[in-house]
């Protein structure tokens, strides 16, 4: 038997330095695909967190406005299954730019005409990231489901008629190595597909969800220490600039919005302090120096 006494870890808390993002979960846990991946296991029935209303939406922004927020992303879920999602994009880029993600499945020629409409009548950018996981058909529907890699293309090729140049997220399922390589493919992909101005955004994949349950949890020794820290401004952290905004409640950050433990309040205001990276998934944003936001 062990009979020696466990030391408390003491987790390092990130700042909040300035709330420059505010993120919203308007799509909420429903998605019509089911990812093998998903680090929140959205699907057709997962209804775990429900998806923001209009006014909800409002009543954030008004918030927002008050605390200098400089832009925005919504994500779910699906954002177009929510059946209020043209209102609530008018609404956002009426106060600041705007970036959609989205596995692309849904967007239909009429609606990216919709899409360019609403943008035609907004001052502030109008962004999507759709998710997709190879440009080869069958390695991408392995993880995503029967039809989504043709489907997702048809709404690229939408958004792309539409004069919009969506940016392909995709998650890391290679080694760190070849990034370059597979970035390169993934552009001549996005070229193919009619975008202009191919970009292409590379997720680590956290050990959450359907990952953790498919493949593995994370283990005892990966968390963040203070020594991690040391040569590393604690505040290039996504959650030292942003929170995440769900119709229950305000979160730290969008990859644990389904984690009682980063539920920080009812209202922005109430957000505005101090967080601490005493989860696994910290571990993940600190080693990859990754950030949710489209550009890092």
């Amino acid at each position: 038997m062990d009979d020696k006494v466990k030391i408390p870890i003491k987790f390092p808390e990130v700042p909040l330095k300035e709330l420059e993002t505010l993120w919203m979960q308007v799509g909420g846990t429903l998605c019509n695909l089911e990812c093998t991946h998903c680090f929140i296991s959205c699907g057709p029935k997962n209804d775990t967190i429900t998806m923001m209303t209009l006014g909800q939406v409002e009543e954030r922004l008004r918030e927002s406005r008050e605390l200098g927020v400089k832009d925005y992303y919504i994500t779910g879920g699906e954002v177009f299954i929510n059946p209020e999602i043209f209102e609530i994009l008018a609404a956002i880029l009426s106060y600041c730019p705007l970036d959609v993600l989205t596995n692309g499945t849904q967007i239909t020629s009429e609606k990216a005409k919709r899409l360019r409409t609403i943008q035609d009548a907004s001052k502030n950018p109008l962004r999507f990231r759709v998710s997709m996981e190879h440009f080869d058909e069958d390695k991408n529907d392995v993880i995503r489901g029967k039809n989504a890699y043709r489907k997702a293309i048809a709404g690229i090729v939408c958004l792309a008629e539409a004069g919009f140049s969506p940016i392909l997220t995709v998650t890391r399922t290679w080694e760190e190595e070849s990034d370059s390589e597979m970035e390169s493919k993934f552009v001549e992909f996005l070229r193919k597909s009619g975008v202009m101005q191919p970009q292409i955004k590379i997720l680590p994949g956290f050990l959450l969800g359907q990952l953790a349950e498919n493949e593995r949890d994370y283990s005892q020794d990966e968390y963040v220490t203070e020594k991690c820290f040391e040569d590393f401004d604690i505040t290039q952290l996504q959650c030292a600039t942003s929170r995440m905004a769900t119709g229950e409640g305000v979160y730290v950050c969008p990859i644990l919005v389904d984690n009682p433990a980063a539920r920080m309040g009812d209202t922005l205001a109430d957000t505005l302090r101090p967080f601490p990276l005493s989860h696994s998934a910290c571990y993940t944003c600190r080693v990859t120096g990754m950030t949710c936001k489209s550009s890092s």
